[in-house]
């Protein structure tokens, strides 16, 4: 992460001296072989490796060895990244164990775990456990999970609580990405690929180096168009949820936007560096997207269960849908008649998206003796509009038009001693500025939502928005206690308030629900004006932090840590409001973790075995859980009472001859709930049948303290989930990784390479609801890739393999709206689904 900025040639010719490890999660590579005490601490670098080749990590916002850092950390170099085509977040997660990130495209943005802790991705106002640092400026948001990434210098993934160091949001760990800075030296270089499975094209370039004696310069493009990995199904047909005093014509289903589900996204980054002399410098970065889908619902799926293996939308089968996670879907574009009525659509009914976002960052760093002062300074911006079909059925019952925007500002300020006693300090503050910003156009069925003497097909119109400040201080004092013994310790106190205002401008009562609310005067609400619910939170968390390291040999640290983390509370905005919401509703408190981390590092046999492991034990309190109502159409937001967690990880390189390199990686994470009763997965139970059926599999009825049934207004039973003693979504107990990299002379300037990775996790649940169906089986994956090129880079060509068994597995689900139609039956579920088998050549050049 880019803490504090370098001058250009300090960065290039590092980066030209060094040879960073080549695993899919590299541990170290050479370093000095004497004995070291622990880093003094410095101001942290742009280079991702320092001048003798040892890879360089910021998990302490200061230049560290990798085996010499306290801190559970995997590393991804430039040349790893590359070899496996890891563009997204979604690919960078898959090669690191307990990763597990899922790209929703819609209302959130996306999920990301890290040792089996994430928040579902269905609400705009949630954060994520696992903070994103891309060029030092941090985000919790779900949406970072939407962007693509390039021209990657390192990517770091710091596991358990990070509160210290990387403020708020990160109780569940960071992932820290560096982009490539200015070269010494003037430098072209570009990358052109073809996925064969998605015909999928992409073309990269940068121009990098010297703008003046005291200012460099770097300017990266990347552009990607896919045909799409995924097939659409859906045809032309006539619709059953169309209001009869309508004409037909404008009713019907007019099928998919394209046989196959595309995408096409271009980035670029400007990067500027200006150091005038060896005290003061200063990094600015300035990235951009714009990225086109064919909207939020068209990267989910139907997953099931189905009785005869076709999905049902409030009991209507869909003929051209399946019930599986695979490459097929089913959704078609807007019926005419609703795109007519969506103002913001100009009566185009194409289901798509459009996403634009960018990252701005300006880093000033002063050098003096005693002392470094930094300042990191970032903007974000990102807004989704979408409207498609959100059943994942050819009926589009569901119909979505969404406009969600997120902003946040973000300043930190840093002084980091450098005293030469055995006492060095940190200090620093921090101020946060976000806005979500929601509007939502929906229709559910059009034919009990037609309302004719206004001429509306919609069931509600809703805006709402939420902002948050966040006042931060930290600071950590390191005691050289003996000289190969440190003692740091330290605490960040946070202040977090935010608030919200949500109204629906128009709704109808319905079957479907109540959403008429304009006279509505809704309890908890901090503003009593009939039709809007708003509501204001605030809480204060100190995150103290302790770790006790020792060196014994060069290259070798073994730790014991005390750490904390702090995720704050709020609201979600993006279920919709009906007569009978309260604040209570939508509103949730902040989640904590407190526990102890041990681990060694350490090089054996001649350095040629290079050696990290950990073993961690964490209490999580107050897990931020959502799940989806599909009877009621609304999310029922919460706090799970408490999750324990404990675990071990080890990660290993091994160098078995000057031409091979195996590495590997396994965790074991016990993730288990304890006081938590949740809602039960989507099934229905007629009124008729309230007192006499059955529980669906691992539900039980609400009763009262006469042991009576609880039954809704509409006289049907509630049901729930004792989820003690069961693992959360997506936290697999047991992952890992396994591979080797081959590398030939093949002539006098020509070096040739294979590489082979297996990937391993054990079952878990996609859905925070455990509906059966969500259930992800053990399943492994392959990576493979062969290339030919010049032995310095300057050019090369590669036929990279992903995920060759063409596993297609779960990254996130939920209940499926329209889904639990057929009584007595465990209700459909919507999935987002990994990519399956990819088949890359690519071609790149560098001068």
């Amino acid at each position: 992460m880019a803490l504090a900025a370098v001058g250009y040639s300090a960065l290039a010719t590092a980066a030209a001296q060094t040879t960073l490890a080549t695993g899919p999660s590299a541990t170290t590579a050479a370093t000095d072989p004497q004995e070291a005490p622990p880093a003094e601490p410095q101001a942290v670098p742009d280079t991702a490796s320092s001048s003798d080749g040892e890879i360089v990590v910021t998990a302490r916002l200061r230049r560290e060895s990798l085996l010499n850092v306290p801190v559970a950390v995997s590393v991804l170099s430039e040349q790893a990244i590359a070899k496996y085509n890891a563009t997204d977040l979604t690919k960078i997660g898959e090669l690191t164990p307990t990763v597990i990130v899922s790209n929703y495209r819609t209302i959130g943005g996306g999920s990301i775990a890290i040792r089996g802790i994430s928040s579902p991705p269905t609400q705009v106002g949630y954060e994520q456990p696992v903070s994103v640092a891309i060029d030092g400026i941090q985000s919790s948001s779900g949406r970072v999970a939407t962007l693509g990434f390039f021209d990657i210098q390192q990517v770091e993934v710091l596991k358990g609580p990070q509160a210290l160091f990387f403020g708020k949001n990160s109780p569940a760990g960071v992932i820290s990405i560096t982009t490539a800075g200015p070269t010494d030296r003037f430098e072209v270089g570009g990358r052109v690929g073809y996925e064969f499975v998605a015909d999928e094209v992409t073309t990269e370039g940068h121009v990098s180096g010297p703008i003046t004696d005291t200012i460099g310069g770097r300017v990266a493009v990347r552009y990607r168009d896919a045909k799409g990995w995924l097939y659409n199904n859906a045809q032309p047909a006539a619709n059953p949820f169309f209001p009869a005093s309508l004409p037909a014509s404008t009713g019907g289903l007019p099928g998919p936007p394209g046989r196959r589900v595309g995408d096409d996204e271009l980035m670029g980054r400007v990067t500027l560096e200006f150091k005038p002399d060896n005290r003061f410098s200063a990094s600015a970065k300035l990235f951009g997207l714009v990225a086109h889908d064919q909207g939020g619902g068209s990267f989910s799926q139907n997953i099931g269960p189905c009785s005869d293996g076709k999905p049902r939308s409030f009991g209507v089968v869909d003929p051209f849908g399946d019930c599986r996670a695979d490459n097929q879907t089913s959704f078609s574009n807007i019926v005419p008649a609703i795109a007519n009525r969506i103002p913001a659509l100009n009566g185009d009914n194409r289901s798509r998206g459009v996403n634009t976002a960018w990252i701005g960052s300006l880093v000033m760093k002063y050098d003096a003796d005693k002392f470094n002062l930094s300042s990191l300074t970032g903007r974000i911006y990102n807004r989704y509009r979408s409207v498609s079909g959100l059943t994942h059925t050819v009926d589009n019952a569901l119909t979505t038009y969404e406009n969600t925007s997120y902003r946040a500002f973000s300043q930190e300020l840093r002084l980091l001693t450098k005293l030469e006693g055995p006492l060095n300090f940190l200090v620093g503050a921090y101020y946060g500025d976000t806005r979500d910003d929601l509007y939502n156009d929906t229709n559910f069925r059009a034919d009990i939502s037609y309302n004719p003497a206004n001429n509306r097909i919609e069931t509600y119109e809703k805006v709402a928005w939420l902002k948050g400040q966040t006042y931060s201080a930290f600071g950590q004092a390191t005691w050289l206690v003996l000289p190969k013994v440190e003692l740091a310790a330290g605490a960040r106190y946070t202040s977090e308030t935010k608030r919200t205002r949500n109204q629906n401008l128009y709704g109808v009562n319905s079957a479907l629900g109540r959403f008429n609310t304009a006279t509505t005067v809704f309890p908890g609400s901090t503003d009593a004006t009939p039709g809007i619910l708003a509501g204001r939170f605030k809480d204060d968390n100190i995150s103290p932090e302790a770790t006790l390291s020792y060196h014994p040999v060069a290259n070798s640290t073994i730790y014991v840590a005390y750490k904390t983390g702090f995720k704050s509370g709020g609201f979600g905005i993006t279920s919709p409001i009906q007569t009978v919401t309260t604040l209570s509703d939508i509103d949730f408190n902040s989640e904590t973790a407190r526990g102890f981390e041990a681990g060694a590092k350490g090089e054996l046999f001649d350095r040629r075995l290079r050696l990290s492991s950990s073993l961690f034990a964490y209490d999580f309190r107050n897990l931020q859980v959502t799940t989806y109502d599909a009877s009621t159409i609304r999310f029922q937001i919460s706090n799970a009472g408490a999750v324990r967690q404990r675990g071990g990880e080890l990660e290993a390189t091994f160098d078995a001859s000057r031409m091979l390199r195996l590495h590997g990686a396994i965790a074991y994470v016990h993730n288990r709930f304890r006081g938590y009763t949740g809602q039960c997965y989507g099934y229905t139970i007629p009124a008729a049948q309230a007192l006499t059926a059955a529980a669906p599999p691992g539900c039980s009825f609400v009763t009262g303290v006469n042991g009576a049934r609880q039954l809704t207004a509409a006289g049907t039973p509630v049901l729930q989930q004792v989820l003690d003693g069961r693992a959360p979504a997506r936290s697999p107990d047991l992952s890992g990784n396994a591979g080797f990299e081959l590398t030939v002379p093949a002539g006098s300037n020509l070096e040739a390479g294979i590489t082979g990775d297996a990937f391993y996790s054990s079952s878990y649940y996609a859905s925070d609801s455990f509906a059966p169906a969500s259930r992800q089986p053990d399943f492994w994956r392959l990576n493979a890739s062969a290339r030919i090129g010049s032995p310095d880079g300057r050019w090369g060509m590669s036929l990279i393999g992903r995920n060759l068994t063409n596993k297609y597995y779960l990254l996130f689900a939920g209940d499926r709206t329209g889904g639990t139609s057929v009584p007595l039956t465990q209700g459909e579920q919507r999935g987002v689904v990994a990519r399956g088998r990819e088949v890359l050549l690519q071609a790149s050049f560098r001068y």
